[in-house]
C-alpha cells in the first residue's frame, strides 16, 4: 500500500465535511419539468399511488386520476391490465414518498416526484458514499477515499441520476454494498453479515434487471474465498463455506419476491414486463438477442463509450482511472483489499462490456445510463490512484484535469437539464448546458422550498461542488508546492478543455432543441408552474377496481 500519514486511517473530520457536501451540492437544486413526460419515472409514480390508494401494482385504474403513463409499460396476459415494464422495487419506494407527500394538504405530481427523488435517488446516493467511506477509509486513507467518493458522486452521471427516479442509484448502492459485504463477509466466515450483502445484491435486481449480470462476477469472488480457504489449511473452511451459502440465501429472498411478482402479474416467474411491452418499437429491441442483449459492436463502442452527447468517456473520463486504480488494488498483498477489488473490477469491466453489447440505447439520458449500477466500483480505485498521486506530481495532474471537466459537466447536467436527447445534440456542453447557465435558469431548490428565500442556486450549487471537490483535493496536495502546483495545472487543463469542446460543432437541430428545453423550463421567472393535483378518490373507488373504475 503507498505510504500515508499517522492517522489517515482514523478519517477525522474530513470525510464527514465531505459527504456533507457531497449531500447538499446534490440536495440543493431540483430540475423538474412538469410539461415533459418522463417516461422512466412515470409509471413507477402510478404504481407508487396505486399501492398506497389501491393496494394493488397495476396503473390503469382511477389512481392514475387520467395522467398518461408513457411508452414504459406492458400489458399483462393474466388480467389485460397496464403495468410498468420494470421490476417492482423501485415503485415501492414511490409508494413510500407518495405516503409521506399525503401527509398534510393533498399532494401534487411535482411535491409528490420531489419526495420520490428524494427517496429514490438521492438517499441511496448518501448511504453509498457513507457505506463507501466506513468501508474504505481504513485501508485506503481519509483524504484519498474522500476525494474519490466527491469524484463519484459529482463528477459522473451519477450526480444526474441522484435526482432522478430511475432507480440506477438505488440499484448501485444495494449492489455494490451488496457485493462487498458479501465478499467480505465470506472470507472471515461471518453468516450474518453475508446473508444481509447478498440480500442487498439479491435486491438491486428487484430494482433493474440488468444488475443479475453482477451474480457472475459474484460467484466468481466467493469460489475464489472458498480456494483461498483451501490453501490456508482448511480450518476455516465449513466457516467460510456456511458464509457463502448464507450469502446465496439472502439472494435468493428478494430473487423469490420477484419470481412471485412476475407470477401474478405476468402469469410465469420467468416473464418479465419486457416480454409484454406495449410499444411496439420497444418490443422489437427488447427481442433481439436476450432481452435486447447480443455481442459488443462498433456502433456500440462509439455511442456508449466514444460520442460527445452519449459516450462514458465524455461524461465520467474518471472511469479509466478508477479501473486502473482497482486493477492495483488487485494485486495488493492484503487479502480483503485484494477481495474486493476483483469482485469491484469484475463487475465494472463485465457492465462496461454489456453496456457496449446492447441492441437499445435509453432515450433520453445523461451518459451511458445501464452502465451507472457499476460506476460506485470506481471509488476504491480513484482512491488508490489518489493516494499514489502524493508521491507522482502528474498524477494529480491528470486527476485534477479530469476532476475540473468532470464536475463542471454533470453538475450543469444534474441540476440544470437531466433529461438531454441526443437526437439533436452533438456536444450537450455548448449546446444545452452552458447556453442556460448564461440565461440564468435555475431550477426549483429547496432552500427556497424551506422558506429561505430567492438565493443564487447556481452560485450556492456550484460552490458546493468546487468545495467537496476542492476540499478532498486539497489534503491530497498538501504539505507540497509541487502537488500544489500540479493541483492547480490540472484545474487549468480542464477548464482550457471545456472552453475548447464549445468550437465543436453543433448539430443541425441544436438551436430548435434548445428552443424547446426553455419553452418547458420550470420555474419561469420564479414562478412555479401549474401542476397536476393529486385529490383523495371520490367515495367507494378505494380498492380501485379495474381499469374502467
Amino acid at each position: 500500500m503507498p505510504d500515508r500519514p499517522r492517522g489517515a486511517e482514523s478519517g477525522g473530520r474530513l470525510g464527514p465535511l465531505t459527504l456533507g457536501l457531497v449531500a447538499a451540492a446534490l440536495l440543493l437544486g431540483v430540475p423538474y419539468f412538469e410539461a415533459i413526460r418522463n417516461a422512466n419515472e412515470r409509471p413507477r409514480l402510478l404504481q407508487g399511488i396505486a399501492l398506497v390508494e389501491c393496494g394493488q401494482w397495476a396503473i390503469d385504474g382511477p389512481s392514475a386520476r387520467g395522467l398518461s403513463p408513457g411508452p414504459d409499460i406492458s400489458r399483462s396476459p393474466v388480467d389485460g391490465r397496464l403495468y410498468p415494464n420494470k421490476p417492482p422495487a423501485t415503485s415501492v419506494v414511490a409508494a413510500t414518498a407518495y405516503a409521506a407527500a399525503r401527509i398534510g394538504e393533498p399532494p401534487t405530481l411535482r411535491s409528490y416526484t420531489m419526495w420520490a427523488r428524494l427517496l429514490g435517488g438521492w438517499l441511496p446516493t448518501v448511504l453509498l458514499c457513507f457505506w463507501a467511506l466506513r468501508r474504505f477509509t481504513p485501508g485506503l486513507g481519509a483524504a484519498p477515499v474522500a476525494a474519490a467518493i466527491a469524484l463519484y458522486a459529482l463528477g459522473t452521471p451519477a450526480a444526474a441520476y441522484a435526482h432522478l427516479l430511475y432507480g440506477h442509484q438505488l440499484a448501485a448502492a444495494l449492489l455494490i454494498c451488496g457485493a462487498v459485504t458479501c465478499v467480505d463477509a465470506a472470507g472471515e466466515g461471518r453468516r450474518g453479515a453475508a446473508a444481509t450483502g447478498g440480500a442487498l445484491a439479491g435486491l438491486s435486481v428487484a430494482v433493474e434487471y440488468g444488475a443479475a449480470f453482477a451474480g457472475l462476477p459474484i460467484a466468481v469472488a466467493l469460489a475464489a474465498v472458498w480456494v483461498a480457504g483451501s490453501r490456508s489449511g482448511g480450518r476455516s473452511l465449513p466457516a467460510i463455506l456456511a458464509a457463502i451459502l448464507a450469502a446465496i440465501g439472502g439472494a435468493l429472498v428478494p430473487a423469490a419476491l420477484v419470481a412471485a411478482y412476475h407470477a401474478a402479474v405476468f402469469g410465469s416467474p420467468w416473464a418479465t414486463g419486457y416480454h409484454h411491452v406495449v410499444n411496439p418499437d420497444f418490443a422489437a429491441k427488447h427481442g433481439q438477442g436476450l432481452l435486447g442483449l447480443g455481442l459488443p459492436t462498433a456502433a456500440g463502442i462509439h455511442e456508449h463509450l466514444l460520442a460527445a452527447d452519449t459516450g462514458l468517456l465524455w461524461w465520467a473520463p474518471l472511469v479509466v482511472v478508477g479501473f486502473a486504480g482497482l486493477v492495483m488494488l488487485a494485486r495488493e498483498n492484503d487479502a480483503a483489499t485484494r477481495r474486493a477489488a476483483r469482485v469491484l473490477l469484475g463487475i465494472l469491466g463485465l457492465f462496461l462490456l454489456l453496456t457496449v453489447s446492447l441492441s437499445f440505447t435509453g432515450g433520453w439520458r445523461i451518459g451511458p445510463r445501464y452502465v451507472v449500477v457499476a460506476l460506485p466500483a470506481m471509488i476504491p480505485g480513484l482512491a488508490r490512484v489518489l493516494a499514489a498521486g502524493r508521491a507522482r506530481a502528474w498524477i494529480l495532474a491528470s486527476v485534477a484535469a479530469l476532476a475540473t471537466w468532470s464536475f463542471v459537466l454533470n453538475g450543469l447536467a444534474a441540476n440544470l437539464w437531466p433529461h438531454l436527447d441526443p437526437t439533436s445534440i452533438n456536444v450537450p456542453f455548448g449546446e444545452v448546458l452552458v447556453p442556460l447557465a448564461r440565461s440564468g435558469a435555475e431550477p426549483y431548490d429547496v432552500l427556497s422550498a424551506l422558506g429561505a428565500g430567492d438565493l443564487p442556486l447556481a452560485l450556492l450549487v456550484g460552490g458546493t461542488t468546487a468545495a467537496a471537490g476542492l476540499l478532498s483535493l486539497a489534503q491530497i496536495a498538501r504539505g507540497s508546492r509541487r502537488r500544489w502546483g500540479a493541483l492547480f495545472l490540472g484545474v487549468a487543463v480542464g477548464v482550457l478543455a471545456l472552453a475548447a469542446s464549445m468550437r465543436l460543432p453543433a448539430h443541425l437541430r441544436a438551436a430548435a432543441n434548445l428552443r424547446y428545453i426553455e419553452r418547458v423550463w420550470e420555474p419561469k421567472s420564479g414562478v412555479a408552474g401549474p401542476t397536476a393535483r393529486l385529490d383523495p378518490l371520490a367515495p367507494g373507488t378505494a380498492r380501485c377496481g379495474g381499469a374502467g373504475g
